[in-house]
């Protein structure tokens, strides 16, 4: 009888051990970096046959790669495009129970391309501390949402609000 009771928390701690790491990675973005490194590299390996190096540039799906016609032009165009389209905003400084939180936001057209952070709260280590994790979290969320519409981060919640009134500032500017 009490080999049935053990067995049910065991098994309770391995599935609340296991969720925990999951969320733990998701929560630092570390599996996603890991997903979009394997597909970045997944895209050059598929397209590897039809490019060559990748500075000539084709056109086309063929896997041979010989009949196509080399774009290095159509290649540097998109990257001066949205430079001369890029806006940059600064959003309203925010005091938060902790310190100031300001954000740059470059905008190309109506698409959020960056956040950078350029002021948070530094009154103490712990602040330090806590924004060091927190402005990364909210920024590829931010950027994964195109808005000032995100959760806030665990632990950070003061910076967390801030950086979502500074963000939807420098959004109402644009």
């Amino acid at each position: 009888m009490s080999q049935k009771k053990w067995r049910g928390t065991i098994l309770f701690t391995i599935i609340v051990v296991v969720m925990g790491g999951t969320i733990g990675l998701k929560l630092y973005g570390l599996g996603e970096t890991q997903t979009a490194t394997t597909a970045a590299v997944a895209g050059r390996t598929s397209a590897g046959a039809s490019t060559g190096t990748g500075s000539s540039g084709t056109t086309g799906t063929g896997s041979t790669g010989t009949s196509t016609t080399p774009t290095p032009s159509a290649t540097s165009t998109p990257a001066t495009a949205p430079a001369s389209a890029s806006t940059v905003v600064t959003g309203s400084t925010v005091d938060t129970r902790y310190g100031l939180i300001q954000l740059q936001v470059t905008f190309s057209g109506t698409t959020i391309t960056a956040i950078t952070a350029l002021q948070t709260p530094d009154q103490d280590g712990r602040s330090v501390s806590i924004n060091e994790q927190a402005v990364p979290i909210l920024t590829q969320e931010a950027l994964a949402s195109q808005s000032a519409s995100i959760d806030t981060v665990s632990g950070a919640t003061y910076t967390s609000e801030g950086y979502m009134r500074s963000l939807q500032s420098a959004i109402d500017q644009r």
